[in-house]
């Protein structure tokens, strides 16, 4: 009895140590930062707004087996305004001036393949899946206007990391989608299907309504890019410390011209499993 115990117990430490001494096929990142915007959208407004906000995190999910995959949640909240907050009179009371409010979702799913690979270096081509969401509350006084943008893309990306040393490692990475279902606001900002898309008073109702008024856009409509640059510092087998910057551009010409930049940089820890 005491024998099979004995060779249980080895049994067991030795898948452990197998297991243990396997390379980690998957890593959870989150990341904290700052970002900026400069973003002109002509159904709205001719001005260029502007903002800096800490509000701006993410989420990744990585794995490395025999097919790449990857997914990030990002997340940034800015709050532009082109002057220094006034007061006006709104039926004999005094009010102040508040800034517009952009709220940004972003939703990147990555699918490839390791076309080459060394000690050192490893370059990833694939197939990518991007979902950009944006809410927009525009404040002029005592009026506002409501506005949204979504754009579902279907593209690729190049994905390059070289590796200096055991513990040091950058990566830059490239994604552009080719052909996306749009949907923006309408021309006028606030038109008969507008209207009739918010008269269900349901936020869900609304957003599939609005996306049922996109329609089917290639390059030549909307052009979109994702640029990013990343370093990690191993502390041991297990956790990643570093740092991320990204860089996303958005031009869309339909029904007016809008042009967004954005720079983003990260904070980042991650665990690898």
């Amino acid at each position: 009895m005491q024998i099979k115990f004995s060779l249980t117990i080895l049994a067991l430490i030795s898948s452990l140590t197998t297991v243990m001494g396997q390379e980690s096929k998957n890593e959870l990142q989150m990341k904290l930062g700052f970002g900026s915007i400069a973003r002109q959208d002509l159904i709205f407004s001719p001005f260029i707004h502007k903002d800096i906000t800490p509000v701006n995190i993410g989420l990744q999910y990585e794995r490395k087996g025999n097919f790449y995959q990857q997914v990030s949640l990002r997340y940034a909240s800015f709050a532009p305004i082109l002057t220094d907050p006034y007061e006006f009179i709104d039926n004999n009371e005094t009010e102040v001036t508040n800034p517009h409010y952009f709220t940004l979702i972003d939703l990147d799913y990555w699918f490839g393949k390791e076309i080459r690979a060394s000690k050192k270096t490893a370059t990833t081509l694939g197939a990518a899946f991007n979902a950009d969401v944006q809410a927009l509350n525009y404040s002029y006084g005592r009026v506002g206007s409501f506005g949204y943008y979504s754009s579902f893309g279907l593209g690729g990306f190049i994905k390059h990391s070289h590796k200096f040393n055991e513990r040091s490692t950058v990566s830059g990475q490239l994604s552009l989608p080719l052909v996306s279902w749009l949907a923006r606001s309408p021309y006028l900002v606030n038109d008969d299907e507008f209207i009739k898309n918010i008269s269900s008073h349901s936020g869900v109702k609304t957003f599939f309504a609005f996306l049922g008024d996109g329609e089917l856009v290639t390059l030549n409509t909307l052009q979109t890019l994702d640029f990013g640059i990343n370093y990690s510092y191993s502390l041991n087998t297990k956790w990643n410390l570093g740092a991320a910057y990204l860089f996303e551009f958005l031009h869309s010409k339909e029904p007016k011209n809008l042009l967004s930049f954005r720079n983003s940089i990260y904070l980042t820890t991650s665990i690898k499993f």
